[in-house]
């Protein structure tokens, strides 16, 4: 599985504000100053790194949203999977961490 050698964790500088609009959400990123619109599976990915004692790797997160949201874990959803841990990664809202 692409990205399976990294672990994120929440970028410890963001201060998060949410607001639910439509289908997905508005996130206001206090610390930087930026907001962004996420959507629900990208949502449900940064709130599994607000409860997450320790960084999470690609099947970590895979796992415990299958369990949350009642996703069909195969291939695509995986690769979809990554490519928003990336994308996040890209906005400074997760950052990698040493597994």
């Amino acid at each position: 599985m692409p990205y399976s050698g990294y672990s994120w964790g929440l970028n410890p500088a963001c201060i998060l504000h949410w607001k639910y609009w439509e289908e997905g959400y508005i996130l206001f990123n206090e610390a930087s100053g930026q907001t962004h619109f996420i959507n629900e599976l990208g949502a449900a990915i940064l709130k599994l790194f607000e409860q997450a004692a320790a960084p999470l790797n690609i099947n970590e997160v895979c796992e415990r949203l299958a369990a949350g949201c009642d996703l069909i874990l195969d291939t695509p959803m995986q690769s979809y999977i990554g490519s928003l841990l990336v994308d996040l990664d890209g906005l400074g809202l997760i950052e990698p961490c040493n597994a």
